[in-house]
């Protein structure tokens, strides 16, 4: 019997999970498997034909002869086309080299990157219609795409997950459109409208046994490991060794590890999973006290979580990814100073978790000058300082804030009082002369781009148990939901009532304070803008970003307190009357603190005139000893002022602007700042005019 005549399956030609070609130009991926299966199973022929983005579009928009593969789902093309039932779904998402998009808010006025003529565009404009991009560039392939945000052209470039691949380089992933999930099917040309059925039916066996899923994630799978070129060494060695891993067992290196409840996490974690499944690498891992001194005496030749302290080349030659600052936080209560000198310390109570970093920090720096208070947990820390077992805390700031997160009790008695004085980052490491260390920076790499692109797993099969068993978990899991509901609303209600006091107490001082004083609503909410953008993009925790952008617009609130013959005064100040107006910063402080607003209210009034280089005021305080949402709030407010038109000066132009905030790196201003804001200030320039006065 002849065989059937071919049949083209026309699909897009960008390399990703669903379809790729090997070292020998053979097709592999998800339709190549699933295409195969079909021709099997119904004695069809379909063979795959990959084209440009550009010609598949005309073949489809034409409905030329054959089927489509990767069609994107829409509403139009549902009602104009012969689709076939859902494969799986896309998500849509935004990579970009440094920043961060968690809503569609912070891609307003960016330049952003789409596809040429690619379903994603159009859904995006027509789900976000109220949307603004600065400025949009089209690409062929994807690959253009991370050459532009490479090349700084553009901020990010926009597509559905399964074509964000870029393992050559480290891009931060975001998901700013989380209700968009675009279905992925397979067209029809009218000639084929006959085959649907067959393969409608194969696709719901599939989705029903599990086989569609299983698929999708072997694809994936072998898709990235067909990303790493393994070397005949490299095999030889992964076939005959075990790879021996070290980690911490009750200490945080966050985001490298960290644990809770449900275990360990972080991308050291990420990666030894990926070592596993893709190589099928023996990894034996130990998690161990004491981590950093024995690691430093043990010298392992392989070190998922490494500090960086020095520039030893040989040392600095070893790091596979990029690295990342890292600080042990000071925590005290909420009415004791800050840390302005960490000699502050000799002769205190410090309290750590068992065998940390923090604890040998302390003995290298201090050494029997403190008492140190070693416990078990970040609770038991949290208990000490409580029961005034310890005057202060030291740990990684990233774990104590994320144990600190929800808990309403702590959080209202403790502050960050400051930061170790190091200039510590942490990071992966294997030793240069290692048989795999080439290998791991790629899987590195590879981790760090399947971890932001994970998808959310299907939750497992439900449990074969009885009718009566089930009728008594029923009424049980009823009783509990019903008492637990009562709980969260009564808890809700507390928490809204404060959250209610809050918003009052802070509309209420800026309504006094404009009228007080000659600034505008418009200068108050423009700083406040500043500086959620500036802590957005450094990645503080959501909880700070939140307060920040909040009490911003408090910041100058003691003015309340200032003489008004001061305060409004068009000329000069005497240096008596510049004296006098600087208590502001005091007078503020004292005004707030008994309303519980909380450390970064109170940080944003009481520091926000301190200087990088400790010339400002009310306390000197310098470098890293002011806290971030002071040093944030100074560069914000300085740039609003400036622009500002005011009787007794003329507005800047933000060109002009720029040039005073770019000349006080170092000195006015945190240099870290000043780096983030030469890549936001056309933001800053875009939310002056939006809300101009």
């Amino acid at each position: 019997m002849a065989a059937p005549k071919p049949v083209p399956v026309w699909l897009y030609d960008d390399e990703n999970f669903e379809f790729w070609r090997d070292a020998n130009g053979h097709y592999q991926g998800y339709y190549q498997e699933l295409f195969r299966a079909i021709n099997e199973k119904y004695g069809y022929n379909f063979q795959l034909h990959p084209v440009d983005g550009e010609e598949i579009t005309r073949l489809f928009n034409g409905n030329h002869y054959g089927l489509y593969a990767g069609v994107l789902r829409t509403e139009e093309r549902a009602a104009s086309k012969i689709l076939s039932v859902r494969l799986f779904d896309n998500e849509v998402v935004a990579a970009s080299l440094i920043r961060s998009a968690d809503t569609q808010d912070d891609l307003d006025h960016a330049r952003v990157i789409f596809r040429r003529n690619d379903a994603t565009f159009d859904q995006v404009r027509k789900r976000y219609p109220t949307l603004k991009f600065g400025k949009v560039l089209l690409v062929d392939v994807s690959q253009q795409g991370f050459d532009l945000l490479r090349e700084d052209k553009a901020d990010y470039y926009i597509n559905d997950d399964s074509e964000m691949d870029d393992t050559q380089h480290y891009y931060a992933i975001s998901r700013p459109f989380p209700d968009l999930r675009i279905p992925v099917t397979i067209g029809f040309s009218p000639e084929f409208a006959n085959v649907r059925s067959n393969i409608n039916q194969l696709i719901s066996e599939w989705q029903q046994n599990g086989k569609l899923h299983q698929l999708e994630e072997n694809s994936r799978r072998n898709y990235l490991l067909s990303r790493i070129q393994l070397t005949p060494q490299e095999s030889a060695w992964i076939d005959q060794n075990t790879l021996d891993v070290w980690l911490p067992k009750n200490e945080n290196f966050a985001p490298l590890i960290w644990q809770d409840s449900n275990g360990y996490h972080g991308t050291a974690i990420d990666m030894i999973h990926d070592m596993q499944e893709l190589l099928h690498m023996k990894v034996n891992v130990h998690y161990v006290d004491n981590y950093v001194a024995r690691m430093r005496q043990e010298n392992w030749p392989v070190r998922l979580v490494d500090i960086i302290n020095d520039q030893n080349p040989l040392h600095t030659s070893g790091i596979i990814g990029p690295l990342q600052s890292w600080h042990n936080a000071w925590y005290t209560r909420i009415d004791e100073p800050f840390i302005r000198d960490e000699e502050q310390i000799r002769f205190q109570r410090v309290g750590v978790l068992r065998d940390s970093y923090a604890s040998l920090y302390l003995r290298q720096r201090f050494g029997n000058d403190i008492t140190l208070v070693p416990v078990d947990s970040v609770d038991a820390l949290f208990d000490a300082i409580d029961n005034h077992r310890v005057d202060y805390i030291l740990g990684d700031l990233s774990s104590l804030e994320l144990a600190l997160r929800g808990n309403e009790l702590f959080r209202g008695v403790l502050k960050v009082a400051g930061l170790t004085h190091s200039d510590d980052q942490i990071g992966a490491w294997v030793a240069p002369g290692h048989p795999l260390h080439s290998l791991l920076t790629e899987v590195h790499r590879i981790s760090s781009l399947r971890a932001q692109l994970e998808r959310h797993r299907e939750p497992p099969a439900t449990l074969d148990i009885s009718k009566n068993t089930l009728k008594v978990i029923s009424v049980i899991l009823l009783i509990t939901a019903l008492f637990s509901l009562f709980l969260v609303l009564l808890l809700r209600r507390q928490i809204r009532k404060n959250h209610l006091v809050n918003r009052s107490i802070v509309e209420a001082m800026e309504k006094v304070n404009r009228a007080h004083d000659d600034e505008t609503g418009s200068h108050i909410q423009r700083v406040s803008a500043y500086c959620g953008l500036l802590a957005r993009e450094l990645k503080l925790p959501h909880r700070t970003v939140r307060d920040i952008e909040r009490f911003a617009s408090l910041h100058d609130v003691g003015k309340i307190a200032v003489p008004e013959r001061i305060l409004r005064k068009e000329g000069p100040l005497t240096e008596e009357e510049f004296s006098e107006m600087k208590l502001h910063t005091l007078k503020g402080w004292r005004i707030i603190q008994g309303l519980g607003l909380g450390a970064i209210a109170e940080n944003i009034i009481h520091y926000h005139h301190e200087k990088w280089d400790g010339s400002g005021y009310p306390e000197g305080l310098k470098g890293a000893e002011i806290p971030i949402e002071a040093r944030i709030l100074a560069l914000a407010d300085v740039y609003d002022a400036l622009r500002q038109k005011r009787v007794y000066k003329p507005g800047f132009s933000h060109e002009q602007a720029c040039d005073v905030i770019f000349s006080g790196a170092g000195k006015h201003f945190d240099p870290q700042l000043i780096a983030l804001f030469r890549q936001l200030h056309p933001r800053f320039r875009e939310i002056f005019d939006a809300r101009a006065d």
